[in-house]
């Protein structure tokens, strides 16, 4: 059973939750499965969502004022975003019978934002769905994946793959990850994850030097595909889960605006303090 065919039979069973995490796969996937979400809770047909009537053609051309799309500004989601969504989301709907307030890159909320966000969900509006939509589940701070229903989308199967074969061992299968790693320079990104992977299993911190001067979009970037490479080794029961928690630490101290420098040289000491000459 597929992502929408689960999403509806919760809808049709009532036990469909308010705050809803989408996790794994591209952007555009998880982006569709809430258009569809918000079409099958709006939809004024009678097999729905029909993709017909005016409620399905507004929420597919994104003019439906009952749904809302939140990116990231530069760098994140910001408070001052989500308290303008909490302004609109406690109003009266205008149209539809529930209002959807999607925030895509949802690992780059702010702590005060997500904190901010935390708050709605103890106490959400009536006939309101908020989705946080990210790639990394593990990005999202524990507190706000708590309290919401995880979806999982999986990721695209090696034969469904666009990119090199390179691509797809850096990025993890990841679609987003890997149009970022193809924007960058797959071989400057490989190399630089390959200097941080030789530094903490030799435990030759100085090594962690020559990966700077770094821009903070390609330390994201090497962190992502480092926890990509561990995330394999964990499922495979190679390395302890502690090393990625670690990785998804340093992802969120950036997203506060921490120094790249400072945040990766912190994580390469906690690795090699943790023993992680398996990592890579």
């Amino acid at each position: 059973m597929d992502n929408l065919s689960l999403i509806k039979k919760a809808v049709e069973e009532n036990k469909l939750a308010h705050f809803l995490l989408f996790h794994g796969s591209g952007t555009e996937e998880r982006h569709k499965a809430a258009l569809n979400l918000a079409c099958l809770l709006n939809c004024k047909g009678k097999d729905r969502p029909c993709g017909e009537c005016p409620s399905c053609k507004k929420i597919a051309t994104g003019n439906h004022p009952d749904v809302h799309i939140i990116r990231p500004l530069k760098t994140s989601v910001g408070i001052e975003q989500v308290v303008q969504l909490q302004e609109k989301i406690y109003r009266k709907h205008y149209e539809g019978n529930y209002r959807i307030c999607m925030i895509e890159e949802a690992e780059k909320l702010t702590l005060p934002a997500a904190n901010a966000l935390l708050k709605i969900s103890e106490d959400p509006p009536n006939d309101t769905i908020i989705i946080l939509s990210t790639a990394n589940g593990e990005g999202i701070i524990s507190t706000l994946q708590s309290r919401a229903q995880s979806i999982y989308f999986a990721y695209p199967s090696r034969n469904e793959w666009e990119y090199s074969s390179e691509v797809y061992y850096l990025s993890g299968g990841d679609p987003n990850l890997a149009c970022r790693i193809n924007g960058w320079g797959v071989e400057r990104i490989n190399q630089t994850l390959t200097t941080y992977l030789e530094a903490v299993e030799t435990g030759d911190f100085l090594k962690i030097y020559s990966l700077f001067p770094q821009e903070k979009e390609e330390t994201l970037i090497l962190i992502e595909a480092l926890a990509a490479t561990i995330r394999e080794k964990v499922v495979k029961e190679e390395v302890s889960p502690q090393l990625l928690k670690e990785v998804g630490r340093t992802a969120e101290a950036l997203r506060r605006q921490a120094n790249p420098r400072l945040a990766l040289e912190v994580l390469a000491l906690k690795h090699i303090e943790m023993g992680g000459r398996k990592i890579g």
